[in-house]
């Protein structure tokens, strides 16, 4: 596996872990922090076959705090064009948003702290999001001239409305892991101590489905809210034909029928 120099990333039981890793900045994203980003979901994509859920957390006290600062005040120093500054959203923004939403298989995002502006935001592109209770949420990207970015125009009003994304983003208030999860952008919510297990506890229930049971219906939910209910049923038909006729769902009527846990391939 290759080393990476500002996320950790391991695989452990079917579950890849990528935790961002520069506690020191509350892992504000940075290019390199982008650049091991993308060799991590490069090797994701490429072992499917042992890689059935990816976990996203950060390290210390913070999930992430967003873009970095310091780097946008260089921007502005230097003179960034209207231009300058599209291609390099195109190319740092844009292509990271595609990229993260593109993983196949779950991907949970373990909030142990302070998830600020795109960090916010990262947490909101993945597909399901478990809080520690000390988190802390936030899109202050206004008091900075700035409207939110990493796809949360998109994804936060699909997840609250559009009513309370506005407010959200036209306020940049914070709030904590229980006024998150009243709101939908947080699915549950555990003891800071507990998170991890909680987490792992998650995976588990998860892993009782197939691999492609979890890409596929992953799939079919997402293709759903953009077409017609004809045209979600076809696709569904698609998805299910081919669980129908694969390995794992013999094994996961055998399972039933034999009572004990199932063994699926992936196959």
């Amino acid at each position: 596996m290759e080393e990476y120099k500002e996320i950790l990333f391991e695989v452990e039981r079917y579950v890849a872990t990528i935790t961002l890793n520069r506690p020191e900045a509350y892992n504000a994203l940075s290019d390199v922090m982008r650049a091991d980003l993308r060799r991590a979901v490069a090797y994701i994509n490429a072992h499917e076959d042992e890689i059935r859920i990816v976990v996203i957390t950060g390290a210390g006290k913070a999930f992430c705090a967003g873009g970095d600062i310091k780097l946008m005040k260089k921007r502005i120093e230097d003179g960034t064009s209207y231009d300058q500054r599209l291609d390099t959203y195109r190319r740092d923004v844009a292509d990271m948003v595609l990229l993260l939403r593109g993983i196949r298989q779950p991907v949970i995002a373990a909030l142990n702290g302070a998830a600020y502006g795109a960090g916010c935001s990262i947490a909101m592109l993945c597909d399901i999001r478990v809080a520690a209770d000390c988190a802390r949420f936030g899109l202050p990207f206004g008091r900075r001239g700035l409207i939110p970015d990493w796809g949360a125009t998109y994804f936060l009003p699909r997840i609250v409305g559009p009513a309370k994304a506005i407010e959200l983003s036209s306020t940049g208030n914070s709030f904590g892991a229980q006024e998150a999860k009243e709101m939908g952008l947080v699915n549950l919510v555990a003891s800071a101590d507990q998170l991890r297990a909680q987490v792992r506890r998650l995976c588990d229930d998860m892993l009782l489905t197939s691999p492609e049971s979890l890409r596929l219906g992953k799939a079919a939910i997402y293709g759903s809210m953009s077409i017609g209910l004809a045209e979600a049923l076809e696709a569904e038909g698609a998805a299910q034909s081919a669980c129908y006729t694969s390995d794992d769902h013999r094994e996961g009527v055998d399972c039933f029928l034999e009572k004990r846990p199932p063994v699926f391939t992936g196959k």
